[in-house]
């Protein structure tokens, strides 16, 4: 009885099906990576706020020429507990402290949800706001000092990096 060989290059259609296990192997990786980790996080009112465009530029461009400045600072609890100071340090564009100012703080965590909050900041004279803030998750917080007098506005956005 003969010895049954196999023809040269029977591997060659393999290739092919090796080739697309690949491509169906990573296309299923990156489509697990998506699901599973997208925050969650998008923009609402979306559209609202890109009619807003105009009106958005025109304040920042008020605000800019206002020249107020917000300096930021987090004091965590010395006890290491989840909560610590906010300070806002807030002048104009002398450098000459701002008072009757209502002012806002809200902490955004930018990765997950649920964790947002917003305090009213108290006068302390000089300047300077605060208020004690409770800060459930340590690490990368964006938070927004709003401050209003009458019809001046003012935002500034700082990341802070909570320990």
């Amino acid at each position: 009885m003969p010895d049954k060989q196999r023809p040269p290059g029977w591997w060659y259609p393999w290739i092919f099906v090796a080739g697309m296990a690949v491509v169906i192997a990573v296309n299923a990786v990156m489509a697990y990576a998506a699901v599973t980790t997208f925050a969650g996080l998008q923009t609402e009112n979306h559209y609202r706020k890109g009619l807003a465009y105009n009106d958005a530029l025109a304040a920042h461009t008020l605000q800019t020429e206002r020249g107020w400045q917000v300096e930021l600072a987090f004091a965590p609890s010395p006890t290491g507990e989840n909560w610590g100071t906010v300070e806002a340090r807030l002048s104009d564009a002398d450098g000459a402290a701002l008072a009757d100012l209502q002012v806002t703080a809200q902490f955004v965590r930018p990765t997950h949800r649920g964790y947002d909050q917003e305090l009213a900041l108290v006068h302390q004279g000089d300047g300077r706001y605060t208020a004690r803030a409770t800060v459930p998750l340590k690490g990368q917080w964006d938070v927004r000092v709003v401050a209003v007098r009458g019809d001046d506005r003012h935002q500034d956005v700082t990341r802070l990096y909570i320990r």
